[in-house]
């Protein structure tokens, strides 16, 4: 059976990021994401989010987020360490129903500024499957187009200190930080005005 190829719309997102290169190949980071996105027929693009599960230690416990994970230095390259973290968090193979399209600005999460992360744009051939791993507690399918709608500032608590963040509220969760802040440098490029 043959591979179905990317939709018209992941083609041309493609090209857009290829005019815009974000980020040089050779850039050091620590960490990488994945956007994945699914061109949902009659829904337009979606995107798979992720909930983390809440862990002792872990700075981004609980949260909503995007597949990804360190990258092993000195071990592993930041593509190898992207496609090893997106099958262990929720079971897709990037290899197998994914296209990279392109790359997004190497940015910091908040709570850990020296670390610099690599998000990464996926177009999917397929609706793959998703199988979450033992770090992640839930993940949901979002439609692009209606985040702008869902954008608000939340009231949230870090460290026993209450926080008022920019946001989407997804599904009654919240997406805030380098998610949301990976999500507010997409939209534009997809034309979706904020």
């Amino acid at each position: 059976m043959p591979t179905p190829e990317l939709t018209p719309n992941l083609l041309h997102l493609k090209d857009k990021l290829a005019s815009i290169n974000r980020s040089n190949e050779g850039d050091q980071v620590e960490a990488v994401v994945a956007i994945l996105l699914w061109d949902e027929p009659g829904r337009g693009l979606q995107t798979l989010l992720v909930q983390r599960a809440e862990r002792e230690g872990d700075p981004w416990s609980g949260q909503i987020g995007l597949p990804g994970g360190r990258v092993k230095q000195d071990a592993e390259t930041p593509r190898t360490a992207l496609h090893r973290e997106v099958d262990e968090e929720v079971g897709i193979k990037l290899k197998e129903v994914g296209v990279e399209l392109g790359s997004l600005s190497v940015g910091h999460p908040m709570r850990r500024i020296e670390m610099r992360v690599q998000p990464w744009v996926y177009g999917l051939r397929i609706k793959p499957r998703v199988n979450i791993g033992p770090e992640i507690a839930d993940s949901l399918w979002v439609n692009l187009a209606e985040l702008p709608l869902k954008m608000k500032t939340s009231e949230i608590t870090v460290r026993d200190k209450p926080w008022s963040v920019e946001s989407f509220v997804v599904e009654g969760k919240i997406v805030w930080g380098f998610t949301y802040r990976v999500l507010t440098e997409l939209l534009p490029i997809l034309e979706i005005s904020l």
